[in-house]
């Protein structure tokens, strides 16, 4: 299958980046999504592929993902991509990556698939993992011991960073509402996900006015009173993080929801942290968003792969 170079979003110029610029031939970063893939063996623009990902079929994506990586290295090495749901980095196996499409909501052998298509090791990460490594080495938590990076795109994702070590969690499904609306990826109502999650937007927009026809959260309007109830719970969020006990020096807001929607996120987000700060062993010194754009979970995954081909040199 053929696919055709896309666009480059304005929303992150590689011009942006803080990173390397020299080609390290064979290191292939990649990140899937809901609905896009991108894929980048360096940070200028001839070296980076983004575009669409076909829904669901778990073989038209896995073709996708090697006309990505071939675009941008026609002799790839070692290709680290990260994606939603649960991911086995031993077997490569990723389960429960249900904003992939429906084949996904099982078990998907995912790096067995790219290793027969793409002939290179191949390493599998969850995509808030490797969205941590570049956060953590060229984005808002930098020289950060303690925070978090929340993911708003189609999913809802939280990872962690504790005395300086990644920890991968699944809180973006922890319930908030028990009789609040289904999850699509797990059987229970009212996570974080139901209500923040890119598939849901749209919906819990439509039941406030339903004449609403938009089926993505790119398609609702500049509504304060909406977006700023999603801040708040977004903020419910940032609160059940601050109660774990640990430190939370800076959280981080990734993804296309957080971006598009900054200003109206992170003041209600802010005060509900505010709210309940005389009960929190910690307060995060700065909530923001980040730095690097849409891209965040590819240049993880590329520096990743660097690190794995090249031990020795500089990411």
């Amino acid at each position: 299958m053929t696919i055709p170079h896309a666009a480059h979003p304005a929303a992150a110029p590689a011009a942006s980046y803080s990173i390397s610029r020299r080609h390290l031939a064979g290191a292939v970063g990649v990140h899937i999504g809901g609905t896009a893939c991108r894929a980048a063996s360096g940070l200028t623009e001839d070296r980076i592929w983004r575009g669409a990902l076909p829904p669901g079929d778990v073989e038209a994506i896995c073709r996708a993902i090697t006309a990505a990586v071939q675009a941008v290295e026609p002799a790839p090495r070692f290709v680290v991509v990260g994606t939603p749901g649960h991911v086995d980095r031993e077997t490569g196996m990723v389960k429960a990556a249900a904003n992939l499409g429906a084949q996904w909501e099982g078990t998907v052998p995912l790096r067995d698939l790219l290793v027969e298509r793409l002939g290179c090791e191949v390493e599998i990460r969850n995509d808030a993992e490797v969205a941590l490594e570049a956060e953590k080495r060229r984005g808002a938590l930098v020289a950060v011991n303690d925070g978090a990076l929340i993911t708003l795109s189609t999913g809802v994702g939280v990872a962690l960073l504790v005395d300086g070590r990644d920890q991968p969690t699944e809180l973006g499904h922890s319930v908030l509402q028990y009789d609040g609306p289904p999850c699509r990826g797990r059987p229970h109502n009212g996570c974080f996900e139901s209500f923040l999650g890119g598939w849901a937007l749209p919906l819990r927009y439509k039941e406030l006015h339903p004449d609403f026809t938009g089926s993505s959260a790119r398609e609702i309007p500049d509504d304060e009173a909406f977006w700023t109830d999603c801040g708040q719970r977004l903020g419910e969020l940032v609160v059940t993080l601050c109660l774990l006990g640990q430190r939370m020096e800076v959280v981080s807001l990734i993804g296309q929801v957080a971006l598009a929607r900054a200003r109206f996120l992170l003041p209600p987000v802010r005060a509900r942290v505010e709210q309940e700060a005389s009960l929190l062993g910690t307060v995060p010194r700065r909530i923001t968003v980040t730095p690097l754009g849409e891209d965040v979970a590819m240049i993880g995954a590329l520096l990743v792969a660097r690190d794995l081909l090249y031990p020795f040199q500089e990411a």
